[in-house]
């Protein structure tokens, strides 16, 4: 059973439901149906999680609680790996800050040779 065929079938054993109330539980399960898609479930997959048509409608018309026949599996994310002792270890960042003191003093002995060469042009 396709995604349509699905939804068929649920609009049209809720009909007796009042229409906001039968869209809004075709929306939501639409709902599911594509965010099952978006996370790599295939289509059928995602419409047997929900379960059986007759089973929602039950549920949703007599108000029937129904245990689900098949309980969807948790998304496993891929595990983190631990660095191994044969991975070097990160290098540490090349940027070396001058501080202020060594400035003004280069500044200075510039200041120094310059006045030097100045003299000796004179």
């Amino acid at each position: 059973m396709n995604r349509s065929e699905f939804l068929e079938t649920l609009q049209h054993g809720l009909r007796s439901l009042p229409v906001e109330e039968r869209e809004s539980i075709i929306n939501d399960l639409d709902e599911h149906i594509a965010v099952s898609l978006e996370n790599g479930v295939s289509e059928a997959e995602a419409i047997a999680l929900l379960g059986q048509p007759a089973d929602i409608i039950a549920q949703y018309v007599h108000g029937d609680i129904t245990e689900p026949k098949r309980e969807q599996a948790p998304v496993i994310q891929k595990p983190v790996v631990a660095p191994t002792q044969t991975e070097a270890p990160p290098e540490k960042p090349t940027s070396k800050q001058v501080s202020p003191f060594k400035i003004v003093l280069i500044a200075g002995m510039c200041f120094i040779i310059l006045m030097l060469l100045l003299d000796a042009l004179d």
